[in-house]
């Protein structure tokens, strides 16, 4: 999968994740109770209208959902992973490290700003085998980087 692109099978496959994670991981008193607002009923109610505004919610489902996720534990990220998989159904570290706009955007960056980018990051590094050597040290040399940022921050015990 390509990084932020929905054309084709990723569509698909981002569409079950949004479904599967609305339905898992939402409170149900904050869903809507009505058949028409059920995320699956939506969007394919969505798609007959515009594949192209169903393709733009999906995609702001899953930055809704990162950002809903961001200070997950990591052993939360990783039950609810295996939760995807066991269901064959692409795995929120897979969406955060391929779908993001905010992951994407810090990487290009360089820089962590915020406690939530850095918990995303953190949870991309923890909740995954990176394959990619390079894009691990990239990670931890940006998590390193916030770190010592916020222990300058920090008052000091000598005085």
């Amino acid at each position: 999968m390509k990084k932020n692109t929905l054309a084709g099978k990723d569509y698909e496959a981002l569409k079950l994740f949004v479904v599967h994670f609305a339905d898992w991981y939402i409170p149900a008193d904050k869903k809507s109770q009505k058949p028409e607002h059920q995320p699956l009923v939506f969007l394919k109610n969505l798609e007959q209208k515009s594949m192209s505004n169903a393709k733009k919610g999906v995609q702001m489902a899953i930055d809704d959902f990162v950002e809903m996720t961001s200070e997950w534990s990591a052993e939360r990220v990783i039950a609810a992973d295996a939760k995807f998989a066991a269901s064959g159904i692409v795995t929120l570290t897979e969406i955060r490290r391929n779908y993001s706009k905010t992951f994407a955007r810090i990487l290009k960056r360089g820089v962590v700003r915020t406690e939530t980018e850095y918990y995303l990051l953190r949870g991309v590094l923890d909740g995954s085998a990176l394959e990619n050597g390079s894009e691990r040290q990239q990670l931890e040399g940006l998590l390193a980087a916030f770190e010592a940022k916020l222990m300058k921050k920090l008052p000091s015990l000598d005085q």
